[in-house]
């Protein structure tokens, strides 16, 4: 599982991501492989992406495979747009692959493998424009702009960040007794917090986005699900990743985490000598 949080105001737009791997194992249990994947990206000068979703693809990570593309579209000048299009189909054919392989099981009709947000600033814009592309079929959708639309998403584990800014756990709507009429006054978001996107300023988008990731990751680690879905494993965590595009600069990472060896003592798993 993954949570990722895009805020999109005026002055740019940001991504955060959590770190943590997860998979299914030979038993059918849910084990934490790694809490240092990537999936948020520069696939550009200018463009940011970041995942949810499987964790691999024909037997390789998420990450490697965009890091394919990235090589691939070196030395073009690509739209946004174009950008989320041509990522969506390369990680389409990368899924077919998998499945035809026998790697991957297919995906019900109406679910999807992996899902994106692609977001940053065409060549000589200053409007910065966001879509989400979901994988099988490559589909895209312009959900945000910084001068049209701006505002905010979270995709992967909704549960807390909804309970929170739209007021509801979405697995109210599973209750006995929620009405159709009930259900459409909640569509409309009567209990949501008013947030002024036009008058935030980027430092309070990274802010905002960054809080929003680490409050998931921490009533995850203290909860074990609600009363209603017992037993929750800790699928979100890790180091928080954080980009920001803005208009005329490339695209820059305000939280990153790198390769560093650890002292492995450091942890009880060498003695000292």
């Amino acid at each position: 599982m993954t949570i990722v949080i895009t805020v999109t105001v005026p002055e740019g737009m940001v991504i955060a991501a959590d770190s943590r791997q997860t998979y299914t194992n030979s038993r059918g249990d849910l084990r934490v492989n790694s809490d240092n994947a990537h999936k948020l990206f520069t696939v550009g000068p200018h463009v940011m992406a970041a995942a949810w979703g499987w964790a691999f693809l024909d037997g390789r990570s998420i990450y490697s495979h965009v890091k394919d593309f990235i090589v691939g579209i070196q030395g073009q000048t690509l739209s946004v747009e174009e950008t989320a299009r041509r990522l969506g189909a390369h990680l389409h054919q990368q899924y077919l692959a998998s499945v035809q392989q026998g790697l991957s099981k297919p995906v019900a009709e109406g679910n999807y493998a992996v899902a994106l947000m692609v977001g940053g600033y065409d060549p000589g814009s200053r409007a910065g424009r966001l879509f989400e592309v979901y994988v099988p079929e490559g589909e895209y959708y312009e959900r945000q702009s910084t001068d049209r639309k701006p505002g905010m998403s979270w995709r992967g584990y909704p549960a807390v960040i909804s309970r929170l800014i739209r007021g509801y756990d979405p697995r109210l709507l599973e209750l006995e007794g929620i009405t159709p009429a009930l259900r459409a006054a909640l569509d409309k978001g009567p209990l949501e917090f008013n947030i002024d996107y036009w008058a935030m300023t980027l430092q309070d988008a990274v802010d905002l986005a960054t809080l929003l990731v680490q409050t998931t990751v921490h009533m995850l680690r203290f909860t074990d699900g609600i009363t209603m879905a017992p037993g929750a494993s800790v699928t979100c965590g890790g180091p928080i990743d954080v980009a920001v595009a803005e208009p005329g600069e490339p695209v820059r990472w305000v939280q990153r985490k790198t390769l560093q060896a650890q002292p492995l003592f450091r942890y009880g798993l060498l003695g000292e000598t």
